[in-house]
């Protein structure tokens, strides 16, 4: 945004627009019950949230002690499977909307900006969650983990998302919760902004030299403060 120009905002999901946690960590420990394994609380489930739902089973399964290597490889498929069965019917459950969400996005689009989703989540999933929230009739591109190549921290699907939108990446802020979206849009070349809420993998964004969000709902006046910064 070196030139003042700003056309569109990109959004992580969970974390940033949703708190999905309670949702994943059921459909998480229901899929690991199927096998026999034993569950995982929810703290230890948000850290292995982040780089998509195949990761997740298998940093899952790497929690379980009394499998070997193996025998973990050879659930990864499965047990990917039934979470994303479970998570279909789970989703929007337990999981809620972060204050001030809506209200940003209905603000944003009113300032004619186009917004965007990207997210590591199945894209089937994706959309699900930002329908059941409200969030999907403010945006006009979903881009998630299985509609590219190489989902984030590789900038491919801001890359898509822009190109979705007619934008350019400097005319572009992504909006994210860890360290995936900063890797993501600092090398498509967008700007960047985090929320503290969200699930970082253990690595506080306050630590990764970006500006730092209360929460979505300070987005509007972020937005305008780096306009005028830049004017």
């Amino acid at each position: 945004m070196s030139d003042g120009r700003l056309r569109a905002v990109l959004f992580d999901m969970d974390g940033t627009l949703v708190d999905t946690l309670p949702d994943i960590a059921a459909a998480v420990n229901g899929a690991l019950g199927e096998f026999g394994l034993h569950a995982l609380d929810e703290p230890h489930v948000a850290t292995l949230i982040g780089n998509g739902p195949r990761i997740l089973s298998r940093r899952a399964l790497d929690a379980q002690e009394a499998l070997n290597i193996e025998q973990r490889e050879q659930l990864v498929e499965p047990l990917l499977a039934g979470y994303a069965r479970r998570y279909a019917t789970q989703l929007g459950t337990l999981g809620r909307v972060f204050p001030g969400t809506l209200e940003c996005l209905r603000e944003l689009s009113a300032r004619g900006l186009k917004l965007g989703v990207v997210t590591n989540a199945l894209q089937h999933l994706g959309e699900a969650v930002l329908a059941r929230f409200g969030i999907a009739p403010f945006l006009q591109v979903v881009i998630g983990g299985d509609r590219v190549v190489r989902h984030k921290p590789h900038p491919e699907p801001l890359w898509q998302a822009c190109t979705a939108l007619d934008v350019s990446p400097h005319e572009t802020v992504m909006v994210g919760d860890s360290v995936n979206d900063v890797a993501a849009a600092r090398a498509a070349g967008c700007a960047i902004v985090c929320v503290p809420h969200g699930y970082d993998q253990g690595q506080p964004v306050s630590e990764l030299g970006c500006d730092v969000l209360t929460d979505v709902s300070a987005l509007p006046a972020w937005i305008a403060a780096q306009l005028v910064g830049s004017s």
